[in-house]
């Protein structure tokens, strides 16, 4: 790995660096980042719940949002990247800060047919448009149909493109125009094993071109 480095920066070259160190890089960097608390459920019916952070929306006509599942060590799919690939169907649930350790645990690697939901007492709730169900403890929760399979790099990642067919909203959280970030008090990812709350907030108004 070749690094050079002055007084003030070190400088490491992406050819020049392992998966490994790529994704410590990027995820370190690349902060804080929004997860997505999967819920799928396989084609027997097992329910699997499981976090992703490398997670963003893309679009909003349709409103559609992309996670990013990468194959386990093994070289094999993960439980969440097969059964949305068989299905077509999962729900994106918003992690809350009171529930960091419940998803925190939910990231384990359990077998293929055993429900994290069933293991770790995940509440669910049953979804309106698709199979997969919601997580009760999440005050968000957006059902999602798949639209497109999008292979990244080496083949390690794959983006999963999906539309929002309906969002559900606790009602603290939305008043029927506007989301409060605050009050549905969302866990943002961070570098390792560290995670983050919003912290504060600071608003500024869309400006003008002068």
């Amino acid at each position: 790995m070749k690094v050079f480095q002055n007084d003030d920066m070190t400088t490491l070259l992406a050819s020049e660096i392992d998966p490994s160190m790529g994704y410590k890089m990027v995820s370190g960097l690349v902060v804080p980042r929004p997860v997505a608390w999967v819920s799928s459920q396989s084609a027997e019916g097992v329910v699997n719940v499981a976090p992703f952070s490398s997670f963003n929306y893309v679009a909003h006509s349709p409103p559609m949002l992309a996670v990013n599942i990468a194959l386990q060590d093994d070289g094999t799919l993960k439980d969440s990247a097969r059964n949305i690939r068989d299905t077509g169907e999962f729900v994106v649930n918003i992690t809350p800060t009171a529930a960091l350790d419940l998803m925190n645990q939910s990231s384990a690697e359990y077998p293929a047919h055993v429900s994290e939901a069933e293991v770790l007492d995940i509440p669910l709730l049953p979804s309106r448009l698709v199979k997969p169900p919601r997580v009760a403890v999440s005050p968000a929760q957006m059902e999602c149909r798949l639209s497109q399979v999008v292979p990244l790099g080496t083949g390690i990642n794959t983006l999963y493109i999906a539309e929002i067919v309906a969002f559900h909203v606790d009602k603290n959280v939305f008043d029927g125009r506007h989301i409060d970030s605050v009050a549905m008090d969302p866990v943002a990812r961070l570098g390792g094993p560290f995670y983050a709350s919003l912290g504060e907030i600071h608003k500024r108004p869309r400006p003008k071109a002068v």
